[in-house]
């Protein structure tokens, strides 16, 4: 498996390593539910992938090869040796009463599903650092907030960097898909881990660093917070499931573009139906009754276009916290140039939303 590298926004490379030790793709194996490959980790999903430890978690190890550039749409073309049946030398028998070896029709697809495989890539859980001993303010907390955003965007790179199909695109183009959805991937996941986990109530940014109601009330919070608190509501109204989310964030992914295009352009459509199409069998396996299945997806979709607006709420005012050297806001290097690239296509129109529904 080759080393993978990936561009960061023009700023750095984030390279994405095979794990060490593993001098072969992980062997997939056929399991009677057509292919489907869900492995469990009985850890927190870090456990430690390398020479010694390699086989001690199948479902850490899946995880990070893909992580490293396994493709799994790549097949390989397995030649079948044809077996040609000889007569013996001085043997009167005819050739069609010998014994004929059995070869089968169909060969198992060593390929798992697309939820099995976003489910795999799915980012690690990324700590704060916060420290609570020490009293709570407005620009520790935004200064906080900041720089794990930071972290987060470089697991974001990485996990579209394994989304199938994403490394078709143009290098232009996923850097530009990146660029306009950050927020819309972290304030989407930030909605579903403080829906999974306190029910939306409070806001679980990290596991270290959970805003709850009386933080909300410090300058500068409320605004931002009621916004993602909106997320989390609708999470929690439509009772989303886990597969229904892995879909839609892929497809937030996929909700900003140039209002000129993409270089990749074909591509990029043929790429946001199959997510599409992914959502749509996510929620078939949720719903049974054909009816609901259309409902359920009309409100999903209608969730996906919210966010537009959601988010651009939360833009003005990370847009102004950035602008406004008063607040004593800091901003990782990484995202300052992201925001400062992205202000000015805000600015100007020359980005647009892929809506489901019109307004």
């Amino acid at each position: 498996m080759d080393r993978a590298t990936c561009s960061k926004f023009r700023l750095e490379e984030v390279k994405l390593s095979t794990a060490e030790g593993c001098h072969r793709p992980l062997r997939l194996t056929v399991e009677s539910t057509g292919g489907q490959h869900n492995y469990l980790c009985a850890g927190r999903n870090d456990c430690i992938i390398d020479k010694i430890r390699r086989k001690n978690c199948p479902a850490c190890r899946f995880r990070k090869c893909l992580q490293a550039g396994m493709n799994l749409e790549a097949r390989k073309n397995k030649k079948l040796i044809k077996m040609k049946v000889h007569r013996p030398p001085g043997s009167s028998e005819p050739i069609s009463n010998m014994p004929v070896p059995v070869i089968p029709r169909c060969m198992p697809q060593l390929v798992p599903t697309m939820l099995s495989v976003l489910k795999a890539i799915e980012p690690e859980i990324i700590y704060s650092g916060y420290d609570s001993t020490l009293p709570d303010t407005s620009s520790r907390l935004m200064t906080t907030l900041n720089r794990l955003g930071g972290q987060q965007v470089i697991s974001a790179v990485k996990w579209a960097k394994s989304l199938p199909g994403f490394r078709n695109l143009h290098l232009d183009d996923q850097m530009t898909l990146l660029q306009c959805s950050w927020l819309f991937l972290m304030s989407f996941s930030l909605g579903w881990r403080s829906y999974e986990q306190c029910n939306g109530s409070m806001l679980c940014f990290a596991p270290d660093l959970v805003i709850n109601k009386e933080r909300m009330k410090l300058p500068f919070m409320n605004d931002q917070c009621e916004q993602m608190l909106k997320i989390c509501n609708e999470f929690v109204r439509l009772q989303v499931s886990y597969d229904e989310y892995l879909c839609m964030k892929v497809l937030l992914l996929l909700s900003t573009v140039p209002k000129d295009g993409l270089k990749s352009q074909a591509v990029f459509d043929e790429i946001r139906m199959t997510y599409i199409k992914e959502l749509g069998k996510a929620i078939v396996k949720r719903e049974e009754n054909a009816s609901q299945n259309w409902q359920r997806f009309y409100q999903l979709t209608k969730l996906l276009d919210s966010m537009q607006e959601m988010v651009e709420g939360l833009l003005q005012i990370c847009f102004y916290t950035f602008v406004n050297k008063t607040l004593s806001v800091e901003f990782p290097e990484m995202l300052a140039e992201i925001i400062t690239n992205q202000i000015p296509k805000f600015k100007d129109g020359s980005v647009k939303p892929l809506l489901f529904h019109q307004k």
